[in-house]
């Protein structure tokens, strides 16, 4: 293509855009996401990533080479030091273009609490690989480490919620959005305990309601398929006191006291609740622990101090496929099935109680348990606290489920008995892992285990560490989410981004690159001003795979200039998404595609109006001595931008709103003048500032 551009009668020369991390950035990750633009001509890019100090360049610390438009560097980076960063491009010659300008970022101090845990690798190619997120409890502090222990990210609770209380925060669930989810613990501050979503820069995205009721939202929240969440909160009900019951003697007037239950409540993302299910309207109160009710009233020797913690919900789960909640209640070694769309209970499952409503597994003789879950496979799993078993051992289960026409009968195919020097009588966790393997978290002993299938130890968190956490989850890493968009090459003509098409049918191809770590499905979408595109689609693809996307169109026009926008929009984390903007300049092509304009024309400035600059282009339709001047208003001459014999072409050039002598032009009507010895034409722009 024959082509020439002009900037200030110098040929520009492109160079890369950093995206991020952006200039004196501060991380809380020592996983770094990089990312730039695409510059034109590029089969790959260098990125190096040295010390603050700029001569450090000459031995960088990090050196890789990578086709697409980000990288993620997970080793070599270190808590409490500077960097700085920078790219260049490789083209299909395999020449190297200019460095981009270098951008520095800093990555916070490890919070103080936080050190390496020790850990026993005891089969290295039998582990899942990725990191696994922890927080510590009644600190506020969610944290990940990798699998030799050393901690990668960390958030803190000082963070400002909007009604101004403090609050200390506890981990759930890592969403597919790359943020994640948990409940906030505000007893310090006498307030109900809430759900939020917070990405991993220690930033709120979703605060839930405030003003609720007891102790508000505790142990557990879940992620619903349609962006809703769904919370256990409490419940207080007066009960008269049971007749079985001895009361104290400051208790003696006394004849009703307050059942602490559970609501199970669901609100959209406006905070409204749209569901709830409480156990005071579905459980019998004749099941219940007067062991427990009596030694909390001795517990507690004034009234105003006591309640019956009647269920101590601990788990809420939602199965899509039976569209069914399940209720996990600590107090009466119970697991409960709900009907989402009626709210009837489908069956209750473990120790039998008076009421004879636990019908379903029985004999499995679990106890107190915990994180209660539904598998791929549609088998149970949950961490058995075991706290009634004499000898007291916790163990990790798995039950399956053999539909019959009323009850279903069920097996443990699954268990892994854990010592009772590290069973733990309160929260922890059981998760099967995509590898099969399944990861143990036992709270009180802080000892995190991950065993096979047939139950071999593979690796450990070794046990009575600092910083006991509730829950673990093991994920492949920080960003879920990272795509990159390629557009078709193109040229850079300082306004941005420009491609030369004739008239007539086209196609142009894009690049989706999914360099997350879960398949995602795109939508895409390409429009431009005139008409000339109009498509969309979705493709799913893979981690670590690309698709071409081929867009095609049909150009009506030639010698004008068009705006395509190309937007790709995840489909589970859609605030992420991207805009690519090309501009389409048709012209004639000849056969091996030379730009030969039929007739001299002056095209409209882009952008305009403008600010600070404008590129003109112009068309020289043969061979002859060519000027393209500015003047004001009042037709005053401001700058001669060209003046010389210029070949058959398209030439561009950019005016940046200075005089003659490079001083800036106060803003007004400006007039752009192409001429030559048998052609003339003045066109209006406009300079804001």
């Amino acid at each position: 293509m024959k082509y020439f551009t002009f900037i200030l009668f110098s040929i520009s020369i492109a160079t890369t855009q950093l995206v991020k991390p952006v200039e004196n950035d501060t991380l809380n990750y020592t996983h770094v996401y990089f990312e730039w633009e695409q510059i034109p001509g590029a089969k790959s890019y260098q990125i190096q990533v040295a010390g603050n100090d700029s001569a450090e360049f000459q031995n960088p610390l990090i050196e890789r080479v990578d086709s697409t438009l980000l990288l993620i560097i997970e080793d070599g980076l270190e808590w409490d030091k500077t960097y700085q960063w920078r790219i260049r491009e490789i083209d299909d010659n395999d020449s190297y273009g200019p460095w981009s300008e270098s951008w520095s970022f800093y990555i916070l101090p490890l919070h103080p609490e936080l050190s390496s845990f020790n850990i026993v690798i005891y089969d290295s190619s039998g582990v899942q690989p990725g990191i696994t997120i922890m927080d510590w409890l009644g600190s506020g502090l969610i944290y990940a480490i990798n699998v030799y222990g050393d901690p990668v990210w960390f958030i803190d609770s000082d963070v400002e919620w909007n009604n101004g209380m403090d609050y200390k925060v506890q981990f759930t669930y890592f969403l597919e959005n790359g943020n994640f989810i948990g409940l906030a613990d505000g007893r310090e501050s006498n307030e109900p305990g809430r759900v939020f979503e917070m990405n991993i820069e220690n930033e709120l995205v979703w605060q839930g309601p405030s003003e609720l009721e007891g102790i508000g939202v505790h142990h557990d929240v879940f992620p619903m398929q349609n962006g809703n969440i769904i919370a256990l909160t409490s419940q207080d009900t007066l009960l008269p006191v049971p007749e079985e019951i001895e009361l104290p003697e400051t208790y003696m007037y006394i004849d009703s006291l307050p059942w602490q239950g559970d609501r199970i409540v669901e609100w959209n993302r406006d905070g409204v609740e749209v569901w709830s299910w409480s156990v005071f309207d579905h459980f019998s109160f004749v099941d219940w622990n007067p062991n427990l009710y009596q030694d909390l009233l001795y517990t507690h020797p004034i009234p105003a101090d006591f309640h019956y913690e009647w269920t101590h919900s601990n788990t809420v789960w939602y199965d899509p496929i039976d569209n069914a909640v399940y209720l996990s209640v600590r107090n009466m070694s119970r697991i409960t099935k709900i009907d989402y769309d009626t709210g009837n209970i489908i069956w209750n499952m473990g120790q039998e109680m008076p009421s004879g409503d636990v019908t379903v597994g029985t004999d499995l003789g679990f106890s107190w348990q915990h994180s209660v879950k539904m598998l791929d496979n549609q088998n149970l799993m949950m961490y058995d606290n075991g706290n009634e078993n004499d000898p007291f051992y916790s163990r990790g289960l798995e039950i399956s489920f053999t539909e019959t026409d009323s009850i279903p009968d069920t097996e443990i195919v699954w268990e892994y008995k854990l010592p009772d020097s590290v069973s733990s009588g309160l929260m922890s966790d059981c998760d099967r892992l995509p590898n099969g393997n399944s990861l143990l978290t036992s709270t009180t002993s802080n000892q995190i285990l991950e065993v096979s299938p047939d139950s071999v130890k593979v690796w450990e968190l070794l046990p009575f560490q600092e910083g006991s956490t509730f829950r673990s989850e093991r994920i492949p890493g920080l960003f879920p989410q990272a795509f990159s968009v390629i557009q078709p090459d193109f040229i850079d003509e300082g306004f941005g981004p420009t491609i030369y098409l004739p008239s007539g049918e086209t196609t142009l191809e894009y690049e989706i690159h999914n360099e997350g770590w879960m398949n995602e499905t795109y939508e895409y979408s390409i429009i431009d001003n005139l008409g000339w595109f109009s498509e969309t689609g979705t493709i799913e693809i893979s981690p670590g795979i690309y698709a071409i996307i081929p867009m095609s169109g049909v150009i009506f026009d030639s010698g004008i200039i068009d705006t395509l926008m190309f937007t790709v929009i995840p489909q589970h984390a859609p605030l992420r998404y991207k805009v690519d903007t090309l501009f389409v300049n048709s012209q004639l092509f000849n056969a091996v595609g030379n730009v030969f304009p039929q007739k001299f024309e002056l095209f409209p400035a882009f952008p305009n109006p403008f600010n600070p600059s404008t590129t003109i282009q112009f068309a020289v339709e043969t061979m002859h001595t060519s000027t393209l001047k500015v003047y004001d208003i009042n037709g005053r001459l401001v700058k001669t931008l060209v003046d010389e014999k210029l070949d058959q072409g398209i030439y561009s050039v950019l005016w940046k709103g200075t005089d003659k002598f490079g001083r800036p032009v106060s803003s007004g009507v400006y007039f752009y003048e192409l001429q030559t010895e048998y052609f003339n034409q003045r066109r209006k722009m406009i300079l804001l500032k």
